[in-house]
């Protein structure tokens, strides 16, 4: 059953099933359609949960090499016109604080030196941390 379909049926049966909980047991029909509802929406707000406690456990980029910045402080450089047209492009950032500059693709944040070089610096692993490269 697709999922766009089966929440909306959950939450409706929640609601159904909390209203007439609440009416038989003598708290009444709004009490316990309020409670369906929290208890319908109960998996949405622990999915939210997961994924703010999953962002802080393994941050979408890795530390700067300086150690003094991370991964919110990152400037996002432009595309050069030429790259901009090769679609798949890795992304750059830029480091404020020490002007270093690194290419992000996806599962690895390689670091580019002055002369253009690609450097390795991190990757993911398997369980989704960043180790050096």
């Amino acid at each position: 059953m697709n999922l766009e379909r089966a929440y909306p049926a959950w939450f409706a049966t929640c609601a159904l099933v909390g209203a007439l909980i609440g009416k038989a047991m003598g708290h009444g029909a709004i009490e316990g359609l309020t409670t369906g509802m929290l208890v319908a929406a109960s998996p949405i707000i622990l999915l939210g949960l997961a994924h703010v406690a999953l962002a802080f456990w393994r941050p979408v980029l890795p530390p700067c090499r300086c150690g003094r910045c991370n991964h919110s402080q990152y400037g996002l450089e432009a595309p050069a016109p030429g790259d901009a047209a090769a679609g798949g492009a890795p992304l750059r950032f830029r480091c404020p604080r020490c002007d270093r500059s690194y290419e992000f693709t996806p599962g690895r944040f390689d670091e580019l030196s002055s002369a253009g070089h690609v450097v390795p610096y991190m990757r993911h692993t398997k369980w989704g941390r960043w180790k050096p490269a």
